[in-house]
């Protein structure tokens, strides 16, 4: 665990000179953070990807020291190079690969699949990341729904049904669909938010 209360201005004094103690001091406070996002499941990286991206870490950071402007900032420094080092790690294996692995979508039967996209050259790995996070959020939070709220809002986000085909299929009116489905939209926002606020 991370020592949050030991001063950072000597050591990162330290570090600057080259001094080895201190780099292992350093090392064994920050070594839990590095490992947590280095194996962050929107990486998609294994066990084995994860240890060089680690090896990666250590080194930009022992490389980019003289950078740091002010020691309070040391945490968010160390944060920045794990996140832009994983980062360019994902864009290496897209160039080298063309593909990132897994993405996904909804299936017919309205289940989750995770695929295989394909990555032309014009493709941002951390946008499709972002967009894997919020289809996550949204799944986790369509899965505390009721299952009428969950159909509703599948058949007409999902399968593009209108209110009519929705009415026809359930046999009610439109209208009673136009308001269940704002209900289960409201609902849907309270759950988005409170995923949010934790």
């Amino acid at each position: 665990m991370d020592k949050a209360n030991v001063s950072e201005s000597p050591i990162t004094d330290a570090l600057r000179r080259g001094d080895e103690q201190a780099w292992n001091v350093f090392f064994s406070q920050y070594e839990s953070s590095i490992r947590s996002i280095a194996a962050w499941p929107k990486w998609h990286f294994d066990f084995h990807t994860q240890e060089d991206v680690i090896q990666t870490i250590r080194l930009a950071i022992i490389q980019s020291i003289d950078r740091l402007q002010s020691e309070p900032s040391l945490r968010a420094f160390v944060h920045k190079i794990c996140v832009n080092r994983c980062i360019d790690l994902l864009r290496k294996q897209i160039r080298e690969q063309n593909r990132l692995t897994p993405f996904g979508h909804w299936s017919e039967d309205g289940e989750w699949e995770d695929i295989d996209v394909a990555a032309g050259a014009e493709f941002d790995p951390v946008s499709v990341l972002q967009r894997c996070e919020r289809a996550k959020i949204l799944r986790a939070a369509l899965a505390r729904m009721d299952e009428t709220c969950q159909t509703l809002i599948r058949e007409f986000y999902i399968e593009g049904l209108s209110y009519k085909e929705m009415a026809q299929r359930h046999d009610i009116a439109v209208n009673t669909v136009g308001s269940r489905l704002s209900r289960c939209l409201d609902k849907l926002r309270v759950l988005l938010q409170q995923q949010q606020d934790h």
